[in-house]
């Protein structure tokens, strides 16, 4: 398997978002452009899956992998979330507020990465975050088609049934963003407050080496406390 093949399915979320874009605004007759644009997302949503999958099964995680996965999580979806909730599928003052709230929470929790990154502190992202995003981006989905479908078709009730289907998900989705921001900045807050050694490594399984690639300056500390004690009593003795 070609190390690659993860990072090309990650920024090709990327190269998918723009297209998005272009599709849903091009004034393609009979709702065409739209359908494409949803055809576009949901490959794009795939990927999400697929290459995480091929990553863990084959070794082939890294560093930029890691990073650039959650910027292409964010294009993508939020990119879809903007062009359906300004396409009057719901009151304009619920569009705003639902956006608002995950923007600013991707912010936020961004900024917390960036501080946790500086003290070689990992936060692992909670099942919260996770189920979110999997209601958005179904969310997202349902409502492309309704829009797509809308173009073509009115009046029938199975098309308002995608239509509330896609907003009860999205206002699911929304609500699990502020779960989630709260519960991971708790998180992190405890994180960046109370590293420690793990009761099941003691000072003298730990070096120097070991130590500065696991990210934990507290070892670091202790090692060097434990070597220059052994160093005065070797003098003394």
């Amino acid at each position: 398997m070609n190390k690659n093949v993860p990072n090309i399915l990650t920024m090709s979320r990327i190269a998918c978002t723009p297209l998005i874009v272009l599709f849903f605004l091009l004034p393609i007759p009979y709702g065409i452009g739209i359908y494409i644009a949803f055809a576009i997302y949901v490959l794009g949503c795939l990927t999400d899956m697929v290459d995480g999958h091929i990553a863990r099964k084959y070794n082939l995680i890294s560093d930029f992998g890691k990073f650039m996965d959650q910027i292409a999580d964010k294009f993508i979806t939020t990119t879809a979330m903007i062009l359906v909730m300004f396409a009057n599928v719901t009151y304009g003052w619920l569009s705003i507020i639902m956006l608002l709230i995950v923007v600013l929470r991707d912010i936020l929790i961004g900024g917390i990465r960036m501080v946790a990154a500086n003290k070689n502190v990992v936060i692992a992202a909670d099942i919260f975050g996770k189920v979110k995003s999997l209601f958005l981006d179904t969310a997202n989905s349902f409502l492309l088609f309704y829009i797509a479908i809308s173009c073509n078709l009115s009046g029938y009730f199975f098309i308002d049934v995608i239509k509330y289907s896609g907003l009860s998900l999205m206002i699911i989705g929304v609500l699990l963003s502020v779960l989630s921001c709260y519960n991971y900045s708790k998180n992190a807050l405890k994180a960046l407050n109370g590293k420690s050694v793990p009761s099941n490594i003691s000072n003298s399984e730990v070096n120097l080496e070991d130590a500065e690639m696991m990210g934990e300056e507290t070892y670091v500390d202790e090692i060097e406390e434990v070597s220059e004690t052994e160093d005065t009593d070797d003098s003394e003795e």
